[in-house]
């Protein structure tokens, strides 16, 4: 009996000596903030706030950064390290463009930057360790040491300007410069003025504007082009079609509402071929309905991935339970990745607020803005 409770007691001492031991180790390892590797990188760094703060005073950034929301523009007091410098500096980075990716902790999908513009001093990246004179927590558990990283808005209403939770930044291969080619002389585009682009349309100027002198979109006559009016799903195939630059193809009658002399289907048939429009289960097509919220947001964001705009891999990690539109559970699920895409590029920023409202048919101006704003830029 003595001999058993020798053995136990032994084992207990035992079992005690490595929990403290494990204890002791656990309490030992570094807790780091951000990771920064890749093949741009002479140096791979990960650093904890203390590395961050410990910086020189050149590295060392602390002034209000504005940026845009969904409840409009909001200021924040940011203080924490410029990410050029620390590319430079610490990590020696010598190319003066590469593709750089944000990693985030809860894998919420940030678009590549390019090092072109992380090195632009107008743009001022800051790797944030404090926001308006407060520690980071976005995650909730204190633990984990935290950054944001801002960036200066390069243009009015510009989204997507904040990363948060990032844990680690890979700066890729150096992309070299091609050869500059003999520039083509183009004939001078005739200016498009439209006369009834009221105040109530003034958001949707030039994108109305630029798509015109494009060709992609046309007015209705007499100098007007009717912003309040709405696309059918027939115009704005053809719209789509002209955006991406397709060609129209011959229609070879798949649909029972669309008969080959119609001006639209050669439209309706390269459309539906490249993947921007599907048909109905009955057969119909419905050239002459006219086009809601849900279906130009799935049309554009197909047409930003065959744009090369997005990948569909990065397109289908946006879904709509990160949405800020309180109504996000009536969009449809095959409209889904799209809707929360372009709403994280900022692309209805003019035009929804607090709902998204699916089923809301689109105005003339309105889908010249998501039109211009995706395929060609903000």
């Amino acid at each position: 009996m003595y001999k058993k409770r020798l053995k136990l007691v032994t084992f207990l001492l035992a079992l005690t000596l490595i929990l403290s031991q494990a204890i002791v180790f656990a309490e030992n390892v570094e807790v780091f903030a951000v990771e920064v590797l890749g093949p741009g990188v002479e140096k791979a760094l990960k650093l904890t706030l203390n590395d961050l703060k410990s910086m020189p005073e050149e590295a060392q950034i602390n002034e209000e950064y504005i940026y845009n929301s969904k409840s409009g523009e909001k200021s924040a007091k940011v203080k924490g390290i410029s990410l050029a410098y620390l590319l430079k500096e610490k990590a020696g980075v010598t190319a003066e463009n590469a593709e750089v990716t944000f990693e985030t902790s809860d894998g919420y999908p940030v678009d590549p930057q390019s090092l072109e513009d992380i090195f632009n001093e107008d743009l001022k990246y800051v790797l944030a360790y404090e926001i308006d004179g407060k520690v980071i927590g976005n995650d909730e558990i204190p633990d984990n040491e935290e950054i944001v990283v801002y960036r200066k808005v390069k243009e009015s209403g510009e989204f997507g300007t904040v990363f948060k939770m990032v844990v680690k930044i890979t700066v890729g291969q150096a992309i070299e410069p091609t050869d500059e080619e003999k520039p083509v002389e183009k004939e001078p585009i005739e200016e498009i003025v439209f006369t009834d682009i009221t105040e109530e349309y003034g958001f949707a100027r030039t994108a109305i504007e630029e798509l015109a002198k494009k060709g992609i979109i046309d007015g209705v006559g007499d100098g007007k082009y009717a912003p309040e009016k709405e696309f059918t799903r027939a115009q704005f195939c053809k719209i789509m079609v002209e955006a991406l630059g397709y060609e129209q193809a011959e229609y070879t009658g798949e649909f029972s509402d669309v008969n080959s002399k119609n001006w639209f289907a050669p439209y309706v048939e390269s459309a539906v071929k490249t993947g921007l429009f599907t048909g109905y289960p009955d057969k119909s097509f419905r050239p002459n309905q006219v086009i809601t919220r849900q279906e130009i947001a799935a049309v554009v964001g197909r047409g930003a991935v065959l744009a090369e705009v997005v990948e569909q891999t990065r397109m289908e990690k946006f879904v709509m339970e990160k949405s800020n539109f309180k109504d996000k559970d009536l969009v449809p699920s095959w409209a889904s990745n799209e809707v929360a895409w372009l709403e994280a590029q900022g692309i209805f920023s003019d035009i929804a607020t607090e709902n998204f409202e699916p089923t809301k048919v689109v105005n003339r101006a309105e889908a010249a803005v998501i039109v211009y704003n995706t395929l060609f830029g903000k």
